[in-house]
Parts: C-alpha cells; structure tokens; sequence
C-alpha cells in the first residue's frame, strides 16, 4: 500500500512539472519556398553555399538574395520570413523553446516580408534592425523595405503588433494596411499614409508561391516583383 502511495505521488509531481521544462530547443530555420539565387554564408566562416530546399538556415548566417531570387525561410512553429531580391541579412539571433522566441535580424540591406505567429512569453523577442531604427514584432504581417545609401526605411504594415525604436520616438503601429517611412532614424511624418492595395495583394502572392503583379506607373512596390 506504502509503495503504491509512493509511486501516486512521483506521478502527481512528473504531471506538475510544466511542459516547457521539456520541451525541445530550436536554433535553425528551413526553407518553404525559394527561387533564383540565394547564397548563405555560414556563421562558422567555411565556404559559402547555394540555399536549397532541404537547406537550413543557422545563427550568425549571412544571407545574400541576388537580383530576381527570393527565399521564404521557415520556423518550426510556422513563422515565415521572406526575403526579396537585392537583399543582404544577417540571422543575428535565432532560438526557439516552448513558449519562447527570440529571434533578431541585421537587415543591411533590400526587402524583407514577415508573417510571424504571436507569442505572450516575456522572454520572447522578434526584432529586425536597420540603422537607426529597430522593429520590434509579433502576431504581424508586414514589409520592411530597407536602403542603406540613403538611411531610409520604409515600413508597410498589413495587420498585427508592431513598434519601430528610432534615436527619438517608439512608435506602435494602429492603423493596418498603413505604411511609415524613417530617414536618417527619424520618422519623416506624423500621420501615416494607406498603402497601396497593391502592396497586400503581392504580399499574398509572395508567400504562396505566385508571381507577382506588376506595379501600376509611378508606384513603387516591392523590388523583383516582375
């Protein structure tokens, strides 16, 4: 009877032990979708490769997307991270266990698209510096457009929670399907502008794989969008 009292209460402790304790760490990415030429260079310094479908995606990596290519890399937990043509970042942080995520990226330069899960862990972190500027994510569709000759970036937000830290302000995006723009690390204009219907219907088409509807004249939209 003793013994069965026993092993009753190392049960009750084991189920009372919380999942995350043992929940699995993640420190790469996959690749969903990818086309044209896509190099990484590894955090480690050895040579630098082609990104394939059955590639993964580590810390300290250096991706290159050269002019036409596109890749949409791939969290365990869905999150996927799209990076146009014309487009150098650096995979400064990346660690996922249980409820916690942290992941940081270097945009030097070009276009990246983000449709990142939410996560209401006080750990958890998704960030994309540029400059002067970090943006700071979660549960969020948008578009980071980033040109480092002119310290300009220009922000498209679709839906979800978003911040941009700059040298002055820390503004929080409330106004979807509206777009910002930050020059020399300042926020150029009180009041946001809509974006271009455009930019959402491409957006879509980017991440499922579709070619992408070319840009009316005088619009900019997102580079290689062909």
């Amino acid at each position: 009877m003793r013994l069965q009292t026993f092993l009753g209460r190392i049960l009750v402790v084991l189920w009372a032990v919380p999942a995350c304790l043992c929940a699995k760490p993640f420190n790469e990415m996959t690749i969903d979708r990818l086309g044209g030429t896509i190099m990484d260079q590894p955090a480690d310094g050895s040579k630098p490769y082609a990104l394939g479908t059955t590639s993964v995606v580590n810390k300290g990596d250096v991706l290159t997307v050269y002019d036409q290519g596109w890749v949409i890399l791939k969290t365990h937990n869905g999150d996927r991270i799209g990076l146009d043509g014309n487009t150098v970042a650096v995979v400064d942080e990346f660690y996922i266990e249980g409820p916690d995520r942290q992941v940081r990226f270097l945009l030097q330069k070009g276009t990246m698209l983000f449709k990142v899960n939410g996560r209401d862990s006080r750990q958890s972190f998704f960030e994309i510096n540029t400059g002067g500027e970090v943006t700071s994510i979660n549960d969020t569709r948008c578009i980071l457009v980033y040109d480092p000759s002119a310290a300009a970036l220009d922000v498209k937000f679709i839906a979800g929670k978003m911040t941009v830290l700059d040298k002055d302000n820390e503004e929080k995006f409330k106004v979807e399907n509206s777009e910002r723009t930050w020059k020399d690390g300042k926020m150029m204009a009180e009041d946001p502008t809509p974006l271009d219907q455009l930019d959402v219907v491409n957006f879509n088409k980017f991440f499922e794989g579709e070619p992408r509807l070319k840009p009316r004249d005088n619009n900019f939209l997102l580079p290689g969008a062909d």
